[in-house]
């Protein structure tokens, strides 16, 4: 009776530890998983940024060219109904046209119309490519020059709401 008594307290002892190597084996993959689902959060809104980045740089060409045709017009009123219109796109937040001394002569930002450009935006004049610079986590600016047949006719100044994955 004693021998079958021991025979079950082992068959005990075997069943808890499989259970409890089974447990622990569940929450440490739920664990491993939940590291391997931030990381690959990470690389997938890494990746978002970069490509709203590459598009940004990318759709400054047309922009440039649509500017620059009225900007050799003198007609500012096309340019304004275009940025006007390009700031109601989702993630577009202020489009400023500053001339080649500085002086912001079209931004969806009325109130800066007319007057001359913060030392900041006056820097951009300087600029002979298409760049995006991050101001913020989630903002970037598209800086792209207006260049004429003989000179450079101003800037762009474009700012970006960057599309982010929702971190939880």
């Amino acid at each position: 009776m004693e021998a079958a008594k021991k025979r079950i307290d082992y068959r005990w002892i075997i069943i808890l530890i499989l259970l409890v190597v089974g447990v622990g084996t569940y929450f440490y993959q739920q664990y491993r998983l939940g590291q391997v689902k931030k990381y690959l959060i990470i690389e997938a809104d890494s990746a978002l940024v970069n490509q709203n980045r590459a598009m940004l740089k990318m759709s400054a060409k047309p922009l440039v060219w649509a500017v620059r045709s009225e900007m050799l017009r003198n007609n500012l009123d096309e340019i304004n109904v275009f940025n006007t219109d390009l700031v109601k796109e989702k993630n577009v937040m202020e489009v400023t046209l500053l001339n080649a001394v500085g002086k912001i002569i079209n931004s969806t930002d009325k109130k800066l119309e007319g007057t001359m450009a913060q030392d900041v935006y006056m820097s951009y004049l300087k600029t002979d490519s298409v760049e995006v610079l991050t101001l913020s986590d989630s903002t970037a600016r598209l800086v792209a020059p207006v260049m004429g047949y003989q000179s450079k006719l101003g800037v762009i100044i474009l700012n970006y709401r960057i599309a982010r994955l929702k971190h939880n």
